[in-house]
């Protein structure tokens, strides 16, 4: 079983349904772009569980949608690939895939603990993480449905 979710950093103050979802420094150009998802803002806690084995990370926060596009690439190259070792963004965790015949073995740079999980449950891992990622982004700022880049990049079909 993989236990999964992100923990909203309190002190990122762009959770908040009373903060405009802009980015204050820019008032040429305020609307969020990519990066500003990616590097600044929607910050969190990842709280997982794989099949046991303790993968979550505390940190003064890492952005959803960083760890949820991490994800992705990680597995859309293992589709190609027997390895690759990934790195977030903003806090520099790796995280390392190494791929079997029908197994994914998944370690980190921040825990000891060796988790291995199903190809099908690391696909799963992925969608969970950008629609958890979109759900909790648009449920803070609804309006954001309609930012282009958000809803193509992570949003799904269930996340809508």
């Amino acid at each position: 079983m993989i236990s999964f979710s992100f923990e909203p950093r309190a002190e990122d103050v762009f959770w908040s349904c009373g903060v405009r979802p802009e980015h204050p420094d820019r008032p040429e150009h305020p609307e969020l772009t990519g990066a500003d998802f990616s590097m600044d803002f929607f910050k969190a806690d990842l709280r997982l569980v794989v099949h046991g084995v303790d993968l979550g990370l505390r940190t003064p926060g890492l952005p959803v949608v960083d760890f949820a596009l991490m994800l992705e690439y990680a597995r859309r190259e293992l589709e190609t690939r027997s390895d690759i070792a990934v790195e977030t963004s903003v806090t520099q965790h790796v995280f390392s895939f190494s791929r079997e015949a029908e197994a994914v073995t998944l370690t980190t740079n921040y825990a000891p603990a060796v988790a291995r999980l199903t190809w099908p449950e690391l696909r799963q891992l992925t969608e969970r993480a950008k629609a958890e990622a979109y759900r909790l982004i648009t449920t803070a700022h609804p309006q954001l449905r309609d930012d282009v880049w958000l809803r193509e990049t992570v949003g799904t079909l269930s996340a809508v």
